[in-house]
């Protein structure tokens, strides 16, 4: 199994997350404050230098002020369609 960081669906991840939080409007310190992170937490996770685990995402997609559900059926579709290239 390779590194999670490094795989397409990490890549995905990581871009996925960016889109949500510039559809919320918010810059990557804002979404920091809301969470109660330090200032590099996003561009960390953002840049692929980070992973981020399920609480995580769950807590930056409900401060970004969309449904986690949603958000992970659609990324895990996404990750499906990667493994059938």
């Amino acid at each position: 199994m390779r590194k999670t960081i490094h795989s397409a669906q990490g890549r995905l991840l990581s871009e996925t997350l960016r889109q949500i939080r510039e559809r919320a409007g918010l810059t990557q310190r804002e979404l920091c404050r809301r969470l109660g992170k330090e200032h590099s937490f996003v561009s960390k996770y953002e840049l692929g230098e980070r992973r981020i685990d399920i609480v995580e995402f769950y807590w930056i997609c409900k401060a970004c002020g969309v449904s986690p559900e949603v958000e992970a059926t659609q990324l895990m579709k996404a990750f499906a369609a990667l493994d059938r290239e």
